[in-house]
């Protein structure tokens, strides 16, 4: 091989720098989205205040007593109201962030926003319809889910925003980061296999964790759902586990027109961060459920929640491996 085309290999397969300043040059859209969006935002809320009609909060969600929706009691008056007054402060914060103004108060107003509308808005209808898209159903999609969609987005643009504006420039921590990212990306992984093992166990008619009953009641037809449900976990796993891998950093040379070449840093980043909000959505739900007595689980039939209770922590373990792969490639060689 000659040095030419060894230098031309090195410089496909070898990850680039991006340093702080440029990632905040490459987000300056962020902020002016976020006021934009939060202008809809806050025009919704006001004709929902104003007695409009179609609001999926409270009343008007008719399913959110059933999954946990932490919005379930509100009515659309005052709810409405709320959203009108965000909607407004958030036009006024974006200003000023693209004013370099209020840089503190901006940021704690920035994730704010991203937590509740990411965290505590959606619930685990986000999960449960995105795993049934793989089974070409969209029977479940109305109005509250949405809503749901319409607030990550804004949540994901308030991210953006504060991410956009933090202090620190270039990280100088990636050999410190790479010792905890690996084993967290390993505990990731390995969080995403009980529910995985469980739905795969019920594919296969076996009664994991459930009566022996179970399966034979109303779950005929269901084999094909519960394997797409348990595979796409673990499907999750190995590709938790391309954030600590070669294959993770530079596409194999098998893959046809992309192989030999750098994996762009928000083609693993973007995934796994929506992943992990979803995970999150519904594993908080879960926890709350257990703490409120919602539900209980036996030796019989834990596996019906048992599993499930391993999305929040999966979920958090991911947020982390992310990060930690998101700084090791920024500070790369």
């Amino acid at each position: 091989m000659s040095e030419t085309e060894m230098r031309k290999r090195a410089r496909t397969a070898r990850p680039t720098v991006e340093t702080g300043k440029e990632t905040r040059a490459r987000l300056s859209w962020s902020a002016p989205a976020a006021g934009l969006w939060s202008v809809a935002f806050g025009l919704t809320g006001a004709y929902w205040a104003l007695g409009g009609v179609g609001s999926p909060l409270g009343a008007g969600d008719p399913r959110a007593g059933q999954v946990g929706s932490l919005l379930a009691s509100v009515e659309q008056g005052p709810a409405g109201a709320v959203m009108a007054a965000l909607g407004l402060l958030g036009a006024l914060v974006a200003v000023a962030m693209t004013r370099s103004a209020a840089r503190g108060l901006s940021l704690v107003f920035a994730w704010t926003m991203c937590v509740g509308l990411i965290v505590a808005v959606p619930d685990v209808r986000v999960m449960q319809n995105f795993g049934y898209l793989f089974m070409g159903y969209t029977g479940l999609w109305d109005g509250p889910l949405l809503f749901m969609l319409f607030c990550i987005v804004g949540g994901a643009l308030w991210a953006a925003a504060a991410w956009a504006r933090r202090d620190g420039g270039d990280s100088g921590g990636g050999a410190r980061t790479v010792r905890w990212g690996r084993p967290v990306t390993y505990l990731a992984a390995v969080l995403a296999l009980p529910y995985g093992i469980s739905r795969i166990s019920w594919a296969m008619g076996i009664p994991l964790g459930v009566p022996d009953g179970f399966l034979a009641v109303g779950q005929q037809d269901a084999w094909m759902a519960e394997a797409v449900l348990g595979g796409l976990c673990v499907v999750g796993a190995l590709l938790t586990l391309g954030l600590v891998q070669r294959w993770g950093e530079v596409f194999p040379r098998w893959i046809p027109f992309m192989g030999g070449r750098r994996v762009p840093v928000w083609l693993a980043v973007a995934p796994a961060l929506c992943a992990s909000a979803m995970l999150i959505q519904a594993g908080s739900r879960l926890f709350l459920w257990m703490v409120t007595g919602q539900i209980t689980m036996t030796a019989e039939d834990w596996g019906s929640f048992g599993p499930g209770l391993s999305w929040l922590p999966w979920g958090l373990a991911l947020v982390a491996a992310t990060y930690a792969y998101y700084l090791r490639r920024r500070s790369a060689p």
